[in-house]
């Protein structure tokens, strides 16, 4: 495991990482005629390129929490991270002003993107939840839509995007190397045990969505979300939230 002198160098590095690969919308090729996926209907795939413009949206309340809250020199990535959900948010808006349509928010993504910015326990819990467990499950279905879907334009975004997320990502696990071996037993089962709901929520709400004739392409069936929660609780594990995580969340 990185030291947590090591670690603070490398989110420094990540932040000027950050600055040097800023990107920006007009980098698109918006004249790409977009390419709804075949069999899906025009409204359904709105709804998927909907919920990721509100989850950028939604994302930005909790790094406002997470950039006041957060010390040892996180903070100066925190805003580089600021940035990019905020670019991400305008790109996916422009994608949906090209579909002519935006669709609300799904109720059980609402919840868990709620939870997340509500969260007043220890602070790395936050971290926990969006850095670790949402961002590396935004990076493995970007990946996704990136190999499966058939939009030029939306490879572009997505591709774009996922760059960001994987620096997120990385932020996520060099932040808890750093706070985590000083945390308590009780702080550890508390986080711990708030990822494990958050988890089911989110598993809840994914697992019934798309379901209708031709959406699977859309679609994360039971076993795929089975094995990224393995996925987390390994993840966990690897930064020393073994024990607490194989009981919350697997």
């Amino acid at each position: 495991m990185t030291t947590t002198s090591t670690a603070l160098a490398k989110i420094n590095a990540l932040a000027a990482q950050a600055r040097r690969r800023v990107w920006h919308a007009r980098d698109l090729d918006w004249w790409t005629p977009i390419v709804a996926p075949p069999g899906v209907r025009v409204a359904v795939y709105v709804d998927l390129v909907s919920q990721l413009f509100w989850a950028e949206q939604v994302a930005l309340h909790a790094l406002a929490r997470m950039h006041v809250e957060l010390v040892d020199g996180a903070r100066d990535f925190v805003a580089t991270q600021i940035g990019d959900e905020a670019r991400h948010s305008q790109v996916y808006r422009g994608y949906l002003e090209r579909l002519g349509d935006l669709r609300p928010l799904d109720p059980g993504l609402g919840e868990v993107f709620a939870a997340v910015t509500a969260w007043n326990g220890p602070a790395w819990g936050r971290v926990v939840a969006f850095n670790v467990m949402l961002e590396h499950e935004a990076m493995h279905q970007q990946q996704r839509r990136i190999a499966t879907l058939p939009c030029p334009l939306f490879k572009q975004v997505n591709t774009r995007i996922a760059a960001d997320e994987s620096r997120h990502a990385s932020f996520g696990v060099l932040y808890l190397e750093h706070v985590v071996p000083a945390a308590s037993a009780d702080d550890k089962a508390e986080v711990m045990h708030w990822i494990g709901r958050l988890w089911a929520s989110w598993r809840a709400a994914n697992r019934g969505r798309y379901q209708a004739d031709g959406e699977h392409v859309l679609r994360l069936d039971a076993d795929e979300l089975e094995r990224r929660g393995h996925d987390i609780v390994a993840r966990l594990a690897a930064l020393g939230l073994g024990a607490e995580g194989a009981r919350h969340v697997a």
